[in-house]
């Protein structure tokens, strides 16, 4: 196993926007300088706290955001994130001008990458929660490869999916599988339909000692996990989670 997260937490910590693009239907990618302290160490999968203002009574407001950059280039933070209409964060980080300074604490979480896995490795990822799993696949393209690699995306239409050239190349580098399922397909889709519980379900019987790593809505991982556990899966061995919710 990795280092506990916890032996690398920081903070308080500063940063300025250094970039914000849209990437797709109602997505944003934020990227941060570090500045204080110049870089952050942190494990992929992990996620920071950032101070978006103070309610009306002066109570600091955060919002956690997993971590989209790899794990070696913790000088610039990326957040991908979806944009809610009047949400808090939304009108905060959208209206940020590029050079102001923020306040984040982190990185916290426990959703890393296993140090060795015994055979395949899946990820389950819905919306906006594939930003935790990017930097997993950065850090498999340096790693041998020890079984087969696949990553279940899920979305609800075609234009929900976000920077996927970037993401598809990614995998290529990383000798994964990639299986976008969408709930609302249009006409010409030609790859996955339905939700990606039953897909994951429907490859377990070909899958060798999986480990499983599931992040997004967290309907879709009670259901996953419910699922593949009623078909043997090790909750505590085989499946690792973080509810995102998008």
């Amino acid at each position: 196993m990795p280092a506990l997260p916890s032996a690398i937490k920081a903070g308080p910590l500063t940063a300025v926007l250094a970039s914000r693009t849209a990437v797709g239907a109602g997505v944003v990618d934020l990227v941060f300088a570090m500045r204080d302290p110049p870089h952050l160490p942190f494990h992929a999968g992990q996620f920071v706290s950032l101070h978006i203002g103070n309610d009306a009574a002066g109570v600091p407001l955060k919002r956690s955001y997993s971590i989209a950059s790899p794990s070696s280039a913790g000088d610039r933070l990326r957040f991908i994130i979806r944009a809610i209409p009047e949400g808090t964060a939304t009108d905060f980080l959208l209206n940020l001008p590029v050079g102001a300074e923020v306040r984040m604490t982190g990185p916290h979480g426990f959703f890393v990458l296993d140090s060795a896995h015994p055979g395949d490795t899946v990820f389950g990822a819905t919306g906006t929660g594939l930003a935790a799993v990017l930097p997993m696949l950065g850090e498999l393209v340096h790693r041998p490869i020890e079984g087969r690699r696949l990553l279940f995306w899920g979305a609800r239409h075609e234009s929900d999916l976000f920077a996927r050239a970037e993401i598809e190349e990614l995998c290529r580098q990383a000798h994964v599988e990639l299986r976008i399922c969408l709930t609302a397909p249009p006409p010409h889709w030609e790859g996955g339909q339905g939700r990606i519980t039953q897909a994951m379900v429907d490859v377990l019987p070909t899958l060798r000692s999986p480990t499983f790593y599931l992040v997004g809505n967290g309907a879709m991982i009670v259901d996953t996990k419910k699922a593949l556990v009623a078909l043997g899966v090790d909750r505590k061995k085989q499946i690792r989670t973080e509810a995102f919710f998008d």
